[in-house]
């Protein structure tokens, strides 16, 4: 099965970055000059994605986009989406972790568990100040993919962007193709290894190389990441679709991208 995961950010020609995650405003005027037209929108829905408003897909419109990863659960429990399954992400940021502590939940911790009970140990307390963080907008495809729900991700990521924002040694063998003006596979595999600690800035291959070979591996997640619009071709063979307002990242005017996405889907 295959679901698309849209963040409304997408959508504008400059990328902002470092916004908190508790910021509960709106993203500063200045913004609205980069929104995107209507008429760029609906033709990269129907162009670029192949949606129609006569063969509407499934879906859901959310606030933050960490809220895929309850959709998603939500479905698997209704037993309408079926684990493993395919994630087109189009977003101006990666979502799989960079500046988040969750990374080290889930690598010192979470992949120790049976599969099963991941999903059940959302929390993670920060060694910085002590408080309690749960899945947020930006690790929620981390998580997911701990969870063994994602068997292929796509990150079309902004084309105003760098396209790199993910934790490199998530990837496998820590080895990582870079990202110019073409798609690009990388894979992602997890690692577990409760006896030797990776310094996120090693670069000493010995090292590495022997701790990727004293860990437990999960499975391989091909991961493409697709830097323009132009390569972004989909034929609207999608199972479900999301869009996340995500709206400390997006200005009020990009607010009217909600009723055009509505006129795509079935909302559930």
């Amino acid at each position: 099965m295959k679901v698309l995961d849209l963040d409304m950010d997408y959508f504008i020609k400059k990328v902002p970055y470092s916004i908190d995650e508790s910021y509960c405003g709106r993203l500063e005027k200045y913004y609205d000059k980069y929104v995107w037209k209507e008429k760029e929108v609906r033709d990269f829905l129907e162009k670029n994605l192949g949606l129609s408003k006569e063969h509407k897909i499934p879906g859901r419109i959310v606030k933050g986009h960490n809220e895929s990863l309850f959709f998603w659960n939500e479905l698997i429990k209704k037993e309408k989406l079926t684990i493993p399954f395919e994630v087109i992400h189009i977003d101006s940021h990666a979502d799989l972790g960079l500046g988040y502590f969750s990374y080290k939940h889930i690598k010192d911790f979470l992949l120790s568990l049976p599969v099963k009970e991941r999903p059940f140990h959302p929390y993670y307390v920060s060694p910085i100040n002590g408080k309690t963080n749960g899945i947020g907008i930006g690790d929620y495809l981390l998580f997911a993919i701990a969870y063994r729900w994602i068997k292929k991700l796509t990150y079309c990521g902004n084309p105003n962007g760098t396209c790199n924002d993910y934790i490199w040694n998530t990837l496998k063998n820590m080895e990582e193709k870079l990202i110019w003006n073409e798609p690009v596979y990388n894979s992602i595999q997890l690692l577990y290894n409760p006896i030797d600690e990776l310094p996120d800035d090693i670069n000493d291959r010995k090292t590495i190389s022997r701790y990727i070979k004293n860990s437990t591996k999960e499975p391989e997640v091909p991961f493409l990441i697709i830097p323009t619009i132009k390569d972004v071709c989909y034929n609207s063979d999608f199972d479900f679709a999301i869009l996340a307002q995500s709206p400390n990242y997006t200005p009020a005017s990009a607010d009217y991208i909600i009723d055009v996405f509505k006129e795509y889907i079935e909302e559930i």
